[in-house]
């Protein structure tokens, strides 16, 4: 069994720490693979993988990924060759990920908030007309993320999406909070996992007071770092 965390963000979008610390912070945490999966750039996904090929001791595997602000909110996609625009509807963003041979995942589809634009419909809400391949079940970026949590588990089966837990980590603290298990040890046997729906969403621990409030701490800098990404897409 091993452990992949999918969706996690370095300082080339709003998180706080570089993509070496990241991968550092990873292996301290027992993770066999991570996905970084910044919004909007791929840019942090290829100076992580080039540093992780080069520190093989640390033993984490990188999948390039990317989390794309779509008209319908944030779509996560995996394996990706090369980066995904922003601002296109989700069904055609899924279309994008897959012409590459990536795998598109809806992220946090109950959260309060989606990243999805105000005069279109949330992903979850057009999900039958979109081809995702998995759907995060376990999103633990903030200490109410077990509500969106909650509604999602309900509609995976409906749907026969991979279930996928991940961090949403933006301080390097918090990576493999949610994680993905599945059997093999590769990048690739994660692939094939996620494409036969043999994925288990998992929580490592849950959030204590003292995660609550530096995440408090963490709000304002990420924030700013995530409008500064958005207002150059």
């Amino acid at each position: 069994m091993s452990k992949a965390d999918l969706h996690l963000h370095t300082d080339f979008s709003d998180g706080l720490h570089n993509p070496r610390q990241v991968v550092q912070a990873a292996a301290k945490v027992g993770l066999q693979i991570i996905a970084v999966t910044d919004h909007d750039t791929m840019e942090g996904a290829f100076r992580a993988k080039e540093y992780s090929l080069r520190r093989p001791d640390l033993g984490i595997q990188v999948v390039l990924g990317e989390e794309v602000s779509t008209l319908n909110g944030h779509v996560i996609g995996l394996f990706l060759q090369k980066f995904v625009p922003a601002r296109l509807s989700a069904k055609r963003t899924v279309q994008l990920i897959h012409q590459q041979g990536g795998l598109a995942i809806l992220a946090h589809p109950f959260h309060m908030y989606t990243g999805r634009a105000s005069s279109h419909p949330k992903a979850v809400e057009i999900i039958e007309e979109i081809p995702f391949d998995g759907i995060e079940t376990i999103n633990h970026g903030d200490a109410l993320s077990f509500w969106s949590n909650k509604k999602t588990k309900k509609i995976i089966d409906r749907h026969r999406l991979a279930a996928i837990g991940c961090s949403d980590a933006h301080n390097s603290r918090f990576i493999g909070m949610g994680y993905t298990e599945f059997d093999g040890n590769t990048a690739e046997d994660l692939r094939a996992a996620i494409l036969t729906r043999r994925t288990r969403a998992q929580y490592n621990r849950s959030w204590k007071i003292k995660d609550i409030l530096l995440h408090l701490k963490d709000a304002a800098p990420v924030l700013s770092r995530y409008r500064k990404n958005a207002a150059m897409v």
